[in-house]
């Protein structure tokens, strides 16, 4: 029987484990590729960290069943199957429920034990002081490269990248398409950036050649469900799928091909349940939230819409950075200014993938 490490970290000390839990971002890299710098990603519970479902489900690509009656998801990677049971907070592997291990269960989201999980499905957990970072290194790229330590490798790799003078930042567009998406796009064209439309039922079917042009410009597709009113989505467990089902329809019917990119209405916290998320997760659906808030729908003014985004952008620590705009009127003028800003201080967007493991609301 495989044995399974039981203590996380264990190169740590106490004083670094003290230090490492008070830290309020811990960044995670998965191959020596960064996820996202979010708070909640990885959380330091009594010396034991910890990892959100929402990011680990994504980031290892792993295939999720959900019983609801049962209160239980499997998660499947490589013949490799953990099994969470909600009811009693316990993780089995491979039919093995080891010791001292619970998971966490919170209201919308499961935390498990990284270093547990990790090593189970063949990963090399280690852990760096600067950052601070915790990286998960595939076993079998480690047996590739058995010449190479960690550090030689990533340095090795980091050596031969591009310099990529921009930094890239996330534009999403919610509640449209609009009569304004046009001009919107004009303006993203002219800057040669790229955004995402959360798009909702009806208005695609009002606007279908505007969905067709976000598509053949190569903007992100998302959707943003059909009601958009609180009581009609969050209703029921099965609420949102079922109204990301109609709209992936929809989307379908017009361009040829469903999204599995969505943003629910409102975001996912505090109306998003347990329940819904996974049945949301089950049909492999991505969520996506934001960490940068323009307030457009609140300010209705250009400029201070624009300062306000501004602000946030400088003062916050979150990586990759995901700003919310909506596709209203007034945001075609905070848009000439906001990409003309991004322009002078060396930004760029790019468009949200399935690739991507999404950013969560803080």
């Amino acid at each position: 029987m495989r044995v399974f490490s039981i203590v996380i970290l264990m190169s740590l000390v106490l004083s670094q484990t003290l230090t490492y839990s008070s830290t309020p971002f811990i960044t995670l890299e998965i191959d020596n590729e960064p996820i996202s710098r979010e708070k909640g990603q990885v959380e330091v519970i009594d010396g034991t960290a910890y990892i959100s479902f929402r990011f680990l489900k994504p980031a290892l690509q792993m295939q999720i069943e959900w019983e609801e009656d049962l209160q239980q998801v499997k998660l499947t990677k490589n013949e490799k199957q953990i099994l969470l049971d909600l009811n009693q907070n316990t993780l089995t592997l491979d039919g093995v429920t080891p010791q001292s291990h619970a998971i966490i269960n919170k209201r919308a989201d499961i935390l498990l034990p990284l270093r547990l999980v990790g090593e189970y499905l063949g990963y090399q957990i280690n852990f760096e002081p600067k950052g601070p970072i915790i990286s998960m290194i595939d076993g079998k790229l480690l047996k590739q490269v058995p010449d190479l330590s960690l550090n030689q490798k990533k340095q090795e790799e980091t050596s031969h990248k591009k310099e990529i003078p921009k930094k890239v930042m996330y534009l999403t567009f919610d509640d449209g398409p609009s009569p304004y998406t046009a001009e919107l796009l004009d303006l993203l064209k002219e800057y040669n950036m790229k955004a995402t439309f959360f798009m909702l039922d009806a208005e695609m079917k009002q606007n279908e050649a505007i969905v067709k042009r976000i598509v053949e410009e190569g903007h992100g597709v998302g959707l943003h469900g059909v009601s958009h009113e609180k009581d009609i989505f969050y209703c029921g467990n099965n609420g949102p799928l079922k109204e990301m089902e109609k709209a992936n329809q929809t989307l379908e019917s017009i361009v040829g091909f469903k999204t599995c990119i969505v943003r629910t209405p409102y975001g996912s916290s505090p109306y998003l349940t347990k329940n819904q998320y996974m049945a949301l997760c089950s049909h492999d659906y991505r969520i996506w939230d934001w960490n940068i808030d323009s307030r457009d729908w609140a300010y209705r003014n250009a400029e201070r819409t624009f300062y306000a985004t501004i602000k946030m952008i400088k003062t916050t620590q979150h990586e990759p950075k995901v700003v919310l705009f909506h596709d209203i009127k007034q945001v075609i003028q905070t848009m000439k200014l906001f990409l003309r800003w991004m322009e002078e201080n060396q930004y760029t967007s790019d468009a949200i993938t399935p690739d991507l493991v999404p950013v969560k609301m803080n």
